[in-house]
């Protein structure tokens, strides 16, 4: 089974970049566009990683590893 990896970044073209470099070394690959969305996606998805980018718009970087850490999705 490959690990899962959620990416969070506001631009096109740096998911693009990470997918692709991911992927080809065997990972499935789930993107996310800000913090928001990842943590709307996070409700269905397990990652085993997250890669997130900082300075997004809605919710930044810091303000998903604060949910993330807070524990806010646990059951």
């Amino acid at each position: 089974m490959s690990r899962r990896i959620l990416t969070v970044d506001d631009s096109p073209s740096m998911r693009m970049l990470l997918r692709a470099a991911l992927t080809e070394q065997g990972f499935t690959v789930f993107e996310a566009e800000d913090g928001v969305d990842a943590l709307e996606k996070l409700e269905s998805l397990t990652p085993d990683l997250v890669i997130t980018d900082i300075n997004m718009p809605r919710m930044d970087g810091f303000g998903l590893i604060e949910a993330l850490r807070s524990g806010a999705l646990c059951a």
